[in-house]
């Protein structure tokens, strides 16, 4: 990365202040080149600005003032003759009202550990990517709507720690977490924000530092080590990235000048009170090009496979407003930013989290859509989550839960998610959501995941609930891996890698995910005995998928279930299987369909349905 900070022409400046710029990173900033540094800040309308800086190993602070830009009021730079590279920095900046207040680089590529949260200068970086990986990146994710995708959500600082508690460094972690996501048989990872911030329980979504990897895990090559090495396994990596809102900490972004720089101008829509968060200006131009710049740096300097965008309700609907009406700037600016990074970034795919009922959040813009790719099911994710957690006998009460999403899926292209939100602050984990007795909960948990595996859409599941985590997820220092020495934890880890293997293998769980032909119910109403059966569809017959799940606690010897042409049918995947804990054998039978027409189908086979199942059925 070479610094064009000298190079902030009138043309360049008129693109960052018109919200038009996606390369701020390399004007503003620290840079190192030619026995200089640089250091450039966007500052208005205060009455000076210096650097205070740090040298490596010392604690002796120098200052340096800095002098205005001679294109522009608001721009503070200073070109000191030495090469600076790990010195420590912030700003001093002597606001309007006379008060000296410090502040960190918000265009900082590195930070101070916390507690401390000093700005590090940084070199040019050395890291060489191999041509292989680069030839992946730019090839991987072509033909992603037609392709399995199940995604493992990581939280880096709790999945796993060192054997004396430290945090696993980026390094570290490839060589642990790669390997076990990869023989789970998960497609992709996506990490929670690791852009810098200062508190750990805040997992990453009260950022401070827009342009730096979190230094609790090691440096910026480090961490390009890491998405080197999940390209080399085949692994995707998408970050979990905070446009719409920041940190309040006071070293930060918030009052950057002594007054709303950053944060929205209009007090009532400033600041998220359950969140103690402050929702970013996307009104103005400054403000668009920092965040813009931040996107493209992690997909171009990192090559990440694509972002999961956090929070999005409070740019698609105005904030604190219980009117929930649309929030026409926020819209405006996510429009600007998903069609900036598909123009330069072709390959990254662009994920919304929850988006409420705001329509074509994944259409393309020409169409009137805001051009992300897929949004996660929430209302997915919260219906079946209460249906599992009604005790069998009263599920048929609401057994609208279970069929619902298919009336809406079609409208949008959706990821099924069982995310970090659902196992906090009291809501258990999944396994622990479920009634009954300690076995029923493990059948339960495999049916729910089976039913997971076969709802039309893309998947994630959250760390832990793989092998039937029992805890929720309380930030503790990593997850219970003792559990693995319980046979019940085993198995459903087994069980977990088997269901996802069916899941890439059969091209009818995904190859149609967004296409009302990929799905067909057989039977969508079966209220009383708590039972749903469909056809998936893939582009090709002979992929074809029966799928039926049983949500009761009963058993059904001979159920009855149509099929949609002749032959011998033979279940090719069982949630009961005695392998996963279960209480059956997969069944190597063919059930030769009768001509007894049934579930709008002129052929049926009877299979043995055991309670708390979800079977698959091929044509055999």
């Amino acid at each position: 990365m070479i610094s064009q900070a000298n190079s902030l022409t009138q043309e360049k400046l008129l693109e960052f202040h018109e919200g038009r710029m996606t390369d701020a990173y390399l004007y503003f900033g620290s840079h190192v080149q030619e026995g200089e540094t640089t250091f450039t800040v966007w500052v208005p309308g205060v009455e000076q600005v210096a650097v205070i800086c740090t040298a490596p190993q010392s604690n002796l602070e120098e200052k340096i003032p800095m002098t205005l830009h001679p294109l522009d009021s608001s721009i503070w730079h200073v070109s000191v003759p030495r090469m600076m590279m790990d010195y420590r920095y912030e700003y001093e900046i002597e606001t309007a009202q006379k008060e000296k207040i410090r502040k960190v680089d918000p265009f900082a590529r590195a930070s101070e550990k916390r507690p401390q949260n000093k700005s590090i200068v940084q070199g040019k970086s050395q890291y060489d990517w191999p041509q292989a990986v680069l030839v992946q990146k730019e090839t991987s994710n072509r033909q992603h709507f037609e392709s399995a995708m199940a995604i493992y959500e990581l939280h880096i600082g709790t999945w796993k720690r060192a054997k004396d508690g430290q945090f696993l460094t980026y390094r570290e972690l490839a060589e642990e977490v790669i390997p076990y996501v990869k023989k789970q048989g998960f497609t992709h990872i996506e990490l929670m924000p690791i852009t810098e911030h200062p508190l750990d329980e805040s997992w990453g979504y009260q950022t401070t530092g827009y342009f730096a990897p979190t230094s609790r895990y090691g440096t910026a090559d480090d961490l390009k080590y890491f998405v080197q090495r999940c390209s080399e396994n085949g692994i995707g990596l998408f970050l979990d990235w905070v446009p719409g809102h920041f940190c309040v900490d006071a070293h930060a972004l918030a009052l950057f000048n002594g007054t709303p720089l950053y944060e929205e101008a209009r007090p009532e829509r400033r600041m998220n009170p359950d969140w103690g968060t402050l929702n970013f200006d996307v009104r103005k131009g400054e403000v668009i090009s920092f965040l813009l710049s931040s996107g493209h740096y992690w997909l171009g300097e990192f090559k990440f496979d694509g972002f999961r965008m956090d929070a999005l309700v409070n740019l698609l609907f105005v904030p604190n407003d219980p009117a929930r009406p649309h929030n026409d700037d926020g819209v405006a600016f996510l429009r600007t930013l998903t069609a900036s990074l598909r123009q330069h970034h072709p390959q990254a795919i662009l994920i919304a989290e929850d988006a409420w009922h705001f329509p074509k959040v994944t259409e393309e813009i020409e169409e009137g859509g805001i051009g992300f790719h897929y949004k996660w099911n929430f209302g997915w994710m919260n219906d079946v989550q209460v249906y599992m957690k009604t005790p069998p006998s009263q599920r048929s009460r609401i057994h609208g839960n279970i069929n619902f999403s298919i009336f809406y899926h079609y409208e949008e292209r959706y990821i099924s998610t069982f995310s970090h939100d659902e196992f906090v602050h009291g809501q258990g984990s999944l396994l622990n959501k479920l009634p009954g007795t300690y076995e029923e909960k493990f059948h339960q948990l495999r049916l729910l995941l089976g039913f997971w595996v076969a709802h039309p859409g893309k998947k994630l599941l959250f760390m832990g609930q793989e092998f039937g985590h029992f805890d929720e997820w309380k930030f503790q220092p990593e997850l219970d891996w003792h559990l693995y020495d319980f046979k019940a934890h085993r198995q459903m880890a087994l069980f977990t890698k088997d269901l996802l293997r069916v899941y890439r293998n059969e091209k009818a769980l995904f190859e149609l995910d967004d296409k009302q032909e990929g799905f067909l119910w057989l039977d969508a109403d079966n209220s009383e005995q708590s039972v749903v059966s469909f056809i998936r569809r893939g582009r090709s017959p002979e992929d074809e998928c029966i799928v039926i799940c049983n949500f009761s606690d009963r058993p059904y010897p001979h159920f009855q279930v149509g099929v949609p042409s002749n032959g011998a049918y033979l279940q090719v995947f069982s949630t009961d299987d005695a392998l996963y804990g279960g209480n059956s054998t997969l069944q190597k039978s063919s059930f030769l369909a009768a001509d007894y027409a049934f579930n709008n189908q002129n052929q049926s086979i009877e299979v043995n349905l055991p309670a708390f199942t979800m079977s698959i059925w091929k044509k055999n």
